[in-house]
């Protein structure tokens, strides 16, 4: 789901094992049931997604196929996605999004060859493949990131040696390319998390970790450091959910 009016970060995730085209959206500014936008580009689960203030760009994963295939949909008007180009490496199991006003970043997922560390960028304002970024400071799948327009922000995720799960944040420069920089650690070891911001600070919700979780922290973008608690979510959940939010990164 995606939400519209003012802005949005989105990412649709996948749910009960089934994969969709679906496209809804919600005013963020009001109470209410989702509303049909229009259809992905293929049937699909476990992709990512970022915003400019016009444009939503989301990159396809599934788990039918491992696919390269990025989107794009324009926020103010409804309709079906359109293709955008290719990421840099196919991957699969929610690699994670995050956006300047400007660029798109797509961070960690996982390949036919295992979980990588990859992140690649697009103009969101064009169309076009994805070109390479840099590395995440270690290969994680079913992580989340968030964004202030200057500073994208990955936390958490699975990795391949147990305990499977990290409390790793990393931070990359979105204006420049270059690999992620440590900047603190999560409250505890978790993936399947969802993330959103506002300019200043991004918000990290859920996941799983051998169990479902309603925790919620933050962190302030500009500076690196451990995450705060924010609080608990009205239930615990995981499985890949989503977050979005008005006044983010990508505006």
């Amino acid at each position: 789901m995606f939400i519209r009016f003012p802005w949005y970060f989105w990412r649709r995730s996948k749910t009960g094992g089934d994969s969709t085209n679906v496209i809804q959206y919600v005013t963020i500014s009001s109470d209410g049931n989702a509303i049909d936008f229009g259809d992905l580009t293929g049937i699909t689960s476990e992709l990512a997604a970022c915003s400019s203030p016009t444009r939503g760009s989301f990159a396809n994963a599934t788990d039918v196929s491992i696919i390269n295939v990025i989107g794009y949909i324009t926020i103010a008007s409804t309709g079906n996605a359109t293709d955008f180009g290719d990421l840099t490496a196919a991957r699969y199991e929610t690699p994670a999004g995050c956006s300047s006003p400007t660029r798109g970043v797509f961070g960690g997922g996982r390949t036919s060859g295992g979980i990588v560390n990859i992140i690649d960028y697009v103009t969101i304002a064009s169309t076009g493949n994805a070109t390479d970024f840099g590395d995440l400071t270690v290969s994680a799948s079913f992580l989340a990131a968030c964004s202030s327009s200057t500073r994208g922000v990955f936390g958490g995720g699975n990795i391949t040696a147990s305990p499977y799960y990290i409390n790793v944040i990393s931070y990359i420069t979105i204006a420049s390319t270059g690999n992620a920089t440590d900047f603190g650690d999560l409250a505890q070891t978790i993936g399947y998390l969802a993330a959103c911001s506002s300019p200043i600070r991004g918000v990290f919700g859920g996941g799983y970790d051998g169990g479902f979780t309603n925790v919620i922290q933050y962190v302030t973008i500009a500076s690196a450091g451990n995450t705060t608690d924010f609080g608990d979510l009205i239930s615990a959940t995981g499985a890949t959910l989503a977050a979005c939010s008005s006044g983010h990164g990508g505006l």
